[in-house]
Order: C-alpha cells, then structure tokens, then sequence
C-alpha cells in the first residue's frame, strides 16, 4: 500500500480513526449524563380490585362483615390499602345425579378492596411483595383480623392521580 495513500492531511487513517472514537465515546458519555439528570416523574396510583375467595364455611361470612373495612397488612406491616368491601354468593357442587347445586355448607366471598401507591414509568401492579394479576390463583388477602389464602384476583381498576 502507497504511504501517501494511507494520509489524510497531516493525519493518517488510524490519527482519524482514533479521533472519531474519543469523539463518539465523549458524546455518549455527555448524553448519558443529561438524562440521568432526567428522574422519572412518580404517578399516584389508586388499584382497585376484586378477589374471590371459593367455598368458605358459611358462617365465617358473619365475622368477616363485621371487620370491613379493614386496612390490608403483610409480613407484619400495615399497607396503605384495604378491604372496602365484601358479598357472599353461591357455591356450587356437583351432586351424584350430575346436577350442579348450591352447597349450603359453603360460600363465595367477592371482597372489593382499594391499594394506593406510586408508579413510575412502568406500571408494577404490586401490593407489598404481592403481585396483582387477573386470574392470579395463589393471592393472600390478609387484614390485622382476616386471612384468606389461595385468593383469585378477578379484576383491577387503576386511577391515575394528575400528573400536574
């Protein structure tokens, strides 16, 4: 190869190439910096939810009317959330003639109940270290008085607080 060729200028090829690597490492480095500066704006966030609570003797459903609402608790903490809420509805069994009827032994619970915390720019449905997801089977709802394990999350409602 031509040494002359391999000049540009007063610079040779790797003078250049040299060059433009400090230029674009300097460039990356004063970009990260600008948005790093840059925090992401926290948003309120109130979720409301519903759980459903399958084949819960039947006369538990009296107690837990009488201690709503309850705020929520986990690991031995109370959490800004609690039960707003809670109905009673059938449960079915299948009988030996291949009919479903109601058991009177047992109930549905559907307890209604309302979480507020922060979002950033990723939307984490969590309660404590629970996460909140519809058709979840293996939720804990649990208040200072309740605990009902194996808990199905049915829906979720997010409020966003504004911004502004």
């Amino acid at each position: 190869m031509n040494e002359k060729a391999a000049k540009v200028g007063k610079f040779n090829v790797v003078d250049v190439a040299a060059v433009v690597l400090i230029a674009a490492v300097v460039l990356f480095v004063v970009w990260k910096v600008a948005l790093s500066d840059r925090e992401p704006q926290d948003r309120e966030v109130t979720m409301t939810y519903r759980v459903l609570t399958e084949g819960v003797s039947s006369d538990i459903y009296e107690s837990v009317q009488r201690n709503i609402p309850s705020q929520l608790m986990a690991s031995g903490k109370m959490l800004d959330g609690e039960i707003l809420s809670v109905e009673q509805g059938p449960y079915y069994v299948l009988g030996s003639d291949g009919e479903w009827s109601p058991d009177p032994q047992h109930v549905n619970l559907y307890f209604t109940v309302r979480h507020h915390s922060t979002a950033g720019e990723v939307l984490l449905s969590k309660v404590d270290e629970q996460e909140i997801r519809i058709g979840r089977k293996d939720y804990t709802l649990k208040t200072e008085y309740i605990e009902f394990h194996n808990a199905i999350i049915l829906d979720i409602d997010w409020d966003f607080a504004d911004a502004e």
